[in-house]
């Protein structure tokens, strides 16, 4: 007999679209066996008419010492009234009939509150309000580390797309918990007054049929997120995935997997291949340097010590966009490391950018600077004071001083005790420059500096 599993996203208390979907689901040749949810099995029958029902047995009796027996015995009376039972989730218990005119299953609505308000504490309550917390002190903890130290986090844009998912998910789980609490108000009022629980609306299902996928997005997101370095978590990388599990479903569909088999085999694929996607991708880099006869990691420089020992290093030639040559006189044998860090969200993009000399090279000017661009103006002024507050911050006798600086609009130079430092800060429009030279740079070539990283255009 032919079995297949599909993910469903029904809410507990929500049984008329359970049934009709199960109705529904028999007309095309397949009856539920099992539920283990989200995850629902069903058996590959002759399509025909069924109707299902759903009854409720006593919350307080799930766990009493001879609740098996008790619930057998309602079983076996449901049967003898035509019902034939399927099995149970939680503590709803699920039957059909073929009956064209079948005795209506007797239910207590009073229980059914009673019963679907337990199960819904013990599981889909306590879930989303835990979750909740938790993305709500992460989404609290970036706002505020925005807030405090936007330099950390501003430009980093997988802190921003996971916090916006966690919003979302957030916002879905307060929208959700609400229509609950709203739906067993009513409905309470109803039973009270001698009448039957209300029908879930259909705007609450279409809201969870729209937000249940991105609770699952969310959830590969923090997967991946665990195993792949930063660089290659991008959208393409996690469509791909997604693509990957989802085909991988469709394949447990045609093959019939247990259950506990599909489980198994995607908590490997999701824990392992972001891993093993990794180290392809590192072999793949390693095998392109070689076929070119460098290094993925930098190109190799032999030194010699201060104790006369040769040692081999390694070069990294990033491509950076303002070199020691566009301002300065370099000896012929310099020989630089440069390297060239990008982080990027819908916020800002931050460049670190290094050029430097390695141990044991001969002697040439080296500096380092920050490149960040700001998506809103008004980041601009609150970046600037970010940076300030870093820079000086770590000894009281540090200060920033302004100066001209043609083509900025504004520009600083780091004091000490009234002794000016070789570190500068300035900026045009919305791009903030932090520049760190070794030498004592002229006026200029901070000119000279400040017109390549700060074009016209911006």
């Amino acid at each position: 007999m032919k079995r297949k599993q599909r993910l469903e996203n029904f809410v507990f208390y929500d049984t008329e679209s359970v049934t009709a979907h199960l109705e529904d689901m028999a007309q095309k040749g397949w009856a539920l066996a099992d539920v283990t949810s989200p995850l629902w099995t069903y058996e590959e029958i002759q399509p025909e008419k069924r109707t299902y029902r759903t009854a409720f047995y006593p919350a307080k009796q799930v766990y009493a010492p001879n609740a098996i027996d008790k619930q057998e015995e309602y079983i076996a009376y449901c049967e003898q009234a035509g019902w034939q039972y399927v099995t149970n989730w939680d503590n709803m218990l699920i039957f059909y009939t073929t009956a064209e005119n079948p005795v209506p299953l007797e239910t207590d609505e009073a229980l059914r509150l009673e019963a679907t308000h337990k199960a819904m504490k013990r599981s889909w309550l306590s879930v989303h309000g835990v979750l909740g917390v938790l993305f709500l002190l992460n989404i609290i903890f970036y706002i505020a580390a925005l807030v405090k130290q936007p330099l950390t986090v501003i430009a980093d844009g997988n802190a921003a797309f996971r916090n916006a998912l966690f919003a979302i998910v957030l916002v879905y789980a307060c929208a959700a918990v609400g229509s609950y609490l709203q739906w067993r108000k009513k409905s309470l009022s109803s039973v009270e007054n001698g009448g039957f629980c209300l029908p879930v609306s259909q705007n609450v299902r279409r809201f969870q049929k729209i937000f249940f996928p991105l609770e699952i997005f969310a959830g590969l997101w923090f997967c991946l997120d665990r195993f792949l370095p930063d660089h290659m978590l991008t959208p393409k990388i996690f469509l791909a995935f997604v693509a990957v599990v989802f085909l991988l479903w469709l394949l447990f569909q045609k093959l019939h997997l247990p259950v506990k088999a599909c489980g198994v085999i995607l908590f490997f694929v999701v824990a392992m291949v972001p891993m093993f996607y990794s180290m392809v991708s590192l072999s793949l880099e390693v095998e392109k340097a070689r076929e070119n006869h460098t290094s993925p990691w930098g190109d190799p420089y032999v030194v010699t010590l201060p104790n006369g020992e040769r040692e081999t290093i390694l070069l990294q030639k990033d491509e950076i966009p303002l070199t020691t040559a566009d301002l300065t006189e370099i000896p012929k044998d310099a020989v630089y490391t440069t390297a060239r860090k990008e982080q990027s969200s819908p916020l800002a993009t931050k460049q670190e950018c290094l050029q430097e000399i390695p141990d044991g090279a001969p002697q040439a000017p080296q500096m380092t600077y920050e490149i960040m661009d700001v998506s809103l103006d008004a980041l601009t002024s609150h970046c600037l004071t970010a940076y300030q507050k870093r820079d000086t911050q770590p000894t009281p006798d540090l200060t920033y001083k302004s100066f001209a600086l043609s083509g900025t609009d504004g520009a600083w130079q780091l004091y000490a005790e009234n002794i000016p430092l070789p570190q500068y800060l300035f900026y045009k429009d919305s791009r903030i420059v932090v520049l760190r030279p070794d030498w004592g740079i002229s006026q200029k070539e901070l000119e000279q500096a400040a017109s390549i990283l700060l074009p016209e255009s911006l």
